[in-house]
């Protein structure tokens, strides 16, 4: 079981790795280390910086295209493990954050996925700032809280957004320089990841398969 995660893994941590190169960074290593023992069984952790002495750890790194001095930076996480059929790659938690040193001390927003969360929505993000309307209020209630701590649903479990999705907004956003063709490789990236969710969908819902099936025959 652990072979067929591993090879599995790897391959996850190989696209992402592509993907980022190919589009906001350079010579950046995306690794796939297992973590030890969990409540969850095997699970590889997926980032940059990880190692044998550092399995769950990764560190930041910077969000540019050339040797200029970055403008930002990203800390990435995957928490990866198979399914419950013991077939196929499922994340078990993911985190992306933006940030604008090395340090991580300085956030502008971050996308967490937290598999049967059960506080808040699973997959969600949170923008660090300062809200005008958000201070209105916090007037009318005891548990006052920042911007940051508010949890803004984005998709759920099937249709959260993937690394592809951020590197567009960092791009269009200008807030980091996109290589020549960026464009092409985001694309067939979320091709390739909205085809692996739908696939996950359908087979944890035969139901609807069938129906929609069905309704093509009535068509005919």
């Amino acid at each position: 079981m652990t072979s067929d995660l591993s090879k599995q893994a790897y391959k996850f941590a190989k696209e992402l790795q592509e993907t980022l190169n190919g589009t906001v960074c350079q010579h950046v290593r995306i690794a796939a280390v297992l973590r030890p023992r969990s409540a969850a069984g095997p699970v590889f952790t997926l980032g940059h910086g990880l190692s044998a002495t550092n399995p769950t750890q990764p560190t930041a790194f910077p969000l540019r295209i050339d040797n200029k001095k970055p403008r930002a930076w990203m800390n990435l996480s995957f928490q990866v493990r198979l399914d419950d059929e013991v077939d196929f790659l499922t994340v078990h938690s993911s985190y992306c954050g933006i940030f604008t040193d090395e340090a991580l001390e300085t956030c502008l927003l971050h996308w967490d996925y937290e598999r049967e969360k059960e506080k808040y929505t699973s997959a969600h993000v949170q923008v660090y700032g300062t809200s005008p309307a958000l201070e209105l209020l916090n007037r009318n209630t005891d548990q006052k809280r920042s911007l940051d701590k508010l949890h803004i649903p984005v998709g759920g479990k099937r249709f959260r957004p993937c690394i592809e999705d951020v590197i567009e907004f960092l791009i269009t956003e200008r807030l980091a320089d996109g290589r020549e063709g960026w464009e092409k490789r985001v694309e067939e990236g979320r091709n390739r990841y909205r085809r692996g969710q739908l696939l996950a969908t359908m087979r944890r819902n035969p139901d609807v398969v069938k129906e929609f099936l069905d309704g093509l025959d009535k068509d005919e």
